[in-house]
């Protein structure tokens, strides 16, 4: 068979194995609600949310502009016309999600974000998934920004400070330990923090001590101290209402 002629019935063949492929939607995965009371609530006219660190107090509120946004949480790709198939089919689902973000009054080394959504992976395939069994996660990310005393310099750019992020995730309220992967969560029926005694509170804080990330490194050769968030304290009906660093800085949420 000479050579155009085998291309051509190859090209058929795939064309043949390719046809009517298409991705499948699964459907919609909805919230489970288990977790809403975690998230901040909105005060009452007259009360806001005040953050303080180092002395300084200033007023915060949390925005959620966007409402609910809709992701989509891929399954798995499958090839339903042959090994000749070009182009598999994607399953997947849809679910919800929402930000909150605290926005401060003045500046603040601290900066705060929470996204509730569901338990899965919306940037790789979830190999085995349960529709009925998927929970509701609280995504809790605290960014401290180290200010440099010099700038650092990276190639022809100086670069005056540097944010280290530190996200956590809060899937359940129970009252057991949990050890995860890099941090602990734990139950704390009262505790005294800044003063201010809380009840019923969730303690989320690192594993190991000194966990810098690789994308630290640099800087942290640069500037010694370079910090970042170790712990946090999440209350329902306030978010967070307390969190710590590495080197000691103490931040306190309040509403008042």
């Amino acid at each position: 068979m000479k050579l155009a002629k085998l291309l051509a019935v190859t090209t058929l063949s795939v064309a043949l194995y390719s046809c009517g492929c298409d991705d499948v939607d699964l459907g919609k995965l909805e919230f489970t609600n288990e977790l809403v009371t975690f998230l901040p609530s909105q005060p009452a006219p007259g009360i806001s949310y005040y953050i303080a660190m180092d002395g300084a107090k200033q007023k915060m509120r949390y925005v959620n502009p966007e409402g609910s946004t809709e992701v989509v949480i891929p399954v798995k790709k499958i090839n339903y016309s042959g090994k000749f198939d070009l182009n598999s089919c994607n399953e997947f689902y849809t679910a919800e999600q929402k930000v909150f973000t605290g926005q401060v009054e003045g500046q603040n080394p601290v900066r705060i974000a929470l996204t509730y959504r569901k338990d899965a992976s919306t940037d790789r395939y979830n190999s085995s998934i349960d529709k009925n069994n998927v929970g509701d996660v609280l995504e809790l990310t605290v960014g401290y920004n180290n200010k440099f005393p010099n700038p650092i310099v990276s190639g022809t750019t100086s670069i005056s400070n540097y944010e280290t992020l530190r996200t956590f995730l809060f899937s359940e309220a129970t009252t057991a330990p949990i050890d995860h992967y890099t941090y602990k969560q734990e139950f704390l029926p009262t505790v005294v923090l800044d003063g201010v005694q809380y009840e019923n509170v969730y303690h989320l804080y690192v594993n190991f001590p000194n966990q810098y990330r690789p994308e630290d490194d640099y800087y942290r050769n640069h500037y010694p101290e370079l910090d970042y968030i170790e712990g946090i304290y999440l209350k329902e009906g306030a978010g967070i209402v307390y969190a710590y660093s590495f080197k000691g800085k103490q931040i306190s949420v309040s509403v008042e």
